[in-house]
């Protein structure tokens, strides 16, 4: 349907937009609720939700049986032109900074696998702290965010409102995390060490602060672009960073491996629980295979990042 179209039901907008994002979330023979449920849920009379639904049903965008006393099903539905009417006209999404090659091969993966049959357009927006990701997310300004899957768990215990949509499973965030040193022989975490902090990288500090449980350290925050500088300089002692920013850099410091989990190297895509109709639009756009597969290759270099 054209949006000229769309824009001679402007009596009935808001409940077709309404239905048209509840379409999209149910499935093939999934039951309707009432006029009476509808009506309490949007808040609008019962016959502007019967003629919405007319509005639907003649588009052909939506097709509805009666099945008498046991209520109306879906019967079909045209999801690209539910997109239109739902108002959803483009996404944007919120990953980490894509400074190592897992970055951008994730990034390269999602951006390809993003170009849907339904000619939605996707934007990609970069920032490092992935806390303020989802908190800008939880605020609108983000359709979906991408963290790992430590951060995931932490948003739903803190009981924030967002949904893990998508797991690409182990390594697909990051390989690993190492301590970083500034002295060449040291091995651990040492009572009087300064440890250093990352600016806006709750992520990477998490795993810091796990690291000194139960050690007598002192904590001083430095700019994450200067952080190896002041390793280097001695302006502190250690700190956790990325494995693949330290190799792909070719960063020449004393680092040492800590045994990572599923739950740090694997990449989520997050969605607001406000949003139930993206939710189910990402299962089914999203290939999982697909973007490990280039994101695999982009690391190997045999294809260079898109993104």
């Amino acid at each position: 349907m054209s949006e000229a179209n769309f824009c001679l039901f402007n009596k009935n907008a808001s409940t077709i937009i309404f239905l048209s994002k509840m379409f999209l979330e149910m499935d093939i023979e999934s039951r309707i609720p009432t006029f009476e449920e509808l009506s309490l849920r949007i808040g609008v009379a019962r016959g502007t939700i019967q003629t919405s639904l007319k509005i639907l049903q003649e588009s052909n965008v939506i097709n509805i049986r009666s099945r008498g006393h046991m209520g109306s099903y879906l019967i079909k539905k045209d999801t690209k032109a539910l997109i239109q009417m739902a108002d959803i006209r483009s996404l944007l999404g919120a990953l980490p900074l894509p400074y190592s090659k897992t970055y951008e091969g994730l990034a390269t993966g999602l951006t390809y696998t993003l170009k849907n049959k339904y000619d939605l357009v996707v934007s990609m927006a970069y920032m490092r702290d992935a806390q303020t990701r989802i908190d800008q997310m939880i605020k609108g300004k983000y359709d979906f965010v991408v963290l790992s899957k430590d951060s995931a768990d932490m948003a739903i215990k803190l009981d924030k409102p967002v949904v893990s949509v998508i797991d690409f499973g182990p390594k697909t965030y990051l390989s690993e995390h190492v301590l970083l040193f500034s002295d060449f022989n040291a091995k651990k975490i040492e009572d009087g060490m300064i440890v250093g902090l990352a600016k806006d990288a709750s992520e990477q500090n998490n795993w810091t602060k796990k690291m000194c449980e139960g050690k007598k350290v002192t904590f001083r925050k430095c700019d994450y672009s200067k952080m190896i500088a002041a390793l280097k300089r001695k302006e502190i002692d250690a700190t956790v960073w990325n494995k693949d920013e330290i190799n792909d850099a070719l960063i020449q410091i004393n680092s040492k491996p800590i045994e990572s989990i599923t739950e740090d190297t694997s990449a989520i895509i997050m969605i607001s629980k406000n949003r139930p109709e993206l939710i189910k639009l990402f299962k089914e756009i999203i290939d999982v295979e697909m973007v490990q597969q280039i994101q695999k290759e982009v690391i190997d270099e045999i294809i260079p990042p898109q993104y």
